[in-house]
């Protein structure tokens, strides 16, 4: 069954930054968290470690101490020994979100921020999305350009090509409540559900199945160390 999980890094900073914290993460972890300038990313990146292991031991029952991770030829981490089990993590701001699934899965979540300038970001979309992103408002634009990367980037995350594959060959079409990826005018073979539970933060999971995790649920320092 997929799932999907979110995790405050602000409102759990005292845990993050705790011994008992440090003692469930990987080594290369700690020391590559400890090598950034802000605590805002160290926060983001023990905490994604932290959240993404929490996941896995309720979905899969394993002891912390089993769970290892290695990376695809894109970089797309996976849980050493268990083919078929999958999850992706994603972070943004004070946010963490990670998803699990049997198949194929990729999330993203992205802060709606004007001082991003995503929309400026002309390589990430196709002339039929700038003909309707140039048709909306400034505030409209804004949250529209943010949707629409992280769409792109969980199908990119899915797929396990990453930044391979330029965004702006990928045309995103909503039906309703339904969104569809096409390359080349071909319809490509995924699914994708967006979450609308945290204000100001866009959120979107990919699948190559229609198998997606139908809410969010959000971890509390409890669940993490469960």
């Amino acid at each position: 069954m997929a799932e999907l999980f979110a995790l405050n890094v602000k409102d759990s900073r005292e845990f993050i930054k705790s011994d008992a914290a440090l003692s469930m993460v990987s080594e290369n972890r700690i020391l590559s968290a400890r090598s950034f300038l802000h605590e805002s990313d160290y926060l983001l990146s023990i905490g994604g470690e932290l959240l993404a292991r929490a996941v896995i031991r309720n979905a899969l029952g394993l002891p912390n101490e089993s769970i290892k991770f290695e990376k695809s030829h894109y970089g797309k981490p996976y849980l050493s020994g268990f083919e078929g089990f999958h999850f992706n993590v994603s972070h943004s701001e004070n946010l963490v979100i990670c998803a699990c699934s049997e198949f194929e899965i990729g999330a993203d979540c992205e802060y709606v921020s004007e001082k991003n300038h995503i929309e400026d970001l002309r390589i990430v979309y196709t002339p039929d999305e700038l003909k309707k992103l140039d048709s909306l408002d400034k505030k409209d634009k804004t949250l529209e350009c943010h949707n629409i990367w992280t769409l792109k980037e969980s199908y990119l995350k899915c797929a396990g090509i990453g930044l391979q594959e330029e965004p702006r060959t990928l045309n995103i079409t909503r039906s309703g409540e339904e969104y569809e990826i096409f390359k080349n005018e071909e319809k490509l073979n995924y699914f994708f559900k967006t979450y609308g539970d945290f204000d100001k933060y866009c959120v979107a999971v990919c699948c190559e199945v229609k198998s997606l995790p139908q809410k969010l649920n959000m971890a509390c320092e409890t669940y993490l160390i469960a």
